[in-house]
């Protein structure tokens, strides 16, 4: 015995129109990807350290191909490997590239030098200072088993970077690379960047 529908076929249309009005546009679904990548690239790049470089113009490049991807996308008559090829385009430029460029942002000599730079700032403001002074980040360096300045070598008799601003920073004393410059900017904002 077979069951019918007690809607018929009209219920079936109306079914079918409901499931039309719940598809969006590709216009709708560009709108929707490109406001989603700014989203993405806005809380990726606030994610990372304020006392870091951001990469502001490597991310702004990115965030643009993300949504020039999404005008793709918004094509009305696009063809079917021209939306594949903009929605791998969206994926990569507004997702892949922003998490990992903030992932990526804090490798070990990083993390050591912001380290550095909390036990620096930590010490100045113990002894009143105005300044976070050579001296404070060179105990603080010193105390987590690191050191400042470039190590000396036959090649480079003098250390580099170990006097004055911006300081080189090695998480390891007895070895040179990787290490990162820490500055100190009006006192007490601290500056790290890949060196």
């Amino acid at each position: 015995m077979s069951s019918v529908s007690p809607d018929g076929p009209a219920g079936a249309a109306a079914t079918s129109g409901t499931v039309r009005r719940l598809t969006a546009s590709p216009k709708v679904r560009a709108m929707l990807a490109a406001v989603a990548c700014v989203l993405i690239a806005l809380i990726a790049a606030l994610a990372v350290d304020s006392r870091l470089d951001r990469h502001w113009l490597i991310r702004g490049l990115t965030l643009l191909l993300a949504i020039g991807c999404a005008a793709v996308l918004g094509a009305e008559n696009g063809r079917r490997g021209r939306r594949i090829i903009a929605g791998v385009g969206i994926l990569m430029f507004g997702f892949v590239f922003p998490v990992t460029s903030t992932t990526w942002a804090t490798p070990p000599e990083i993390d050591f030098a912001l380290a550095v730079a909390d036990d620096a700032e930590a010490a100045a403001a113990k002894d009143a200072m105005s300044a976070v002074t050579v001296e404070h980040v060179k105990a603080a360096a010193e105390a987590r088993g690191g050191a400042i300045g470039s190590p000396v070598t036959e090649k480079s008799p003098e250390s580099r970077g170990a006097t004055e601003y911006p300081l080189i920073v090695r998480p390891d004393k007895n070895k040179g690379r990787p290490w990162a410059c820490l500055t100190f900017e009006h006192g007490f904002t601290a500056k790290i960047r890949a060196c």
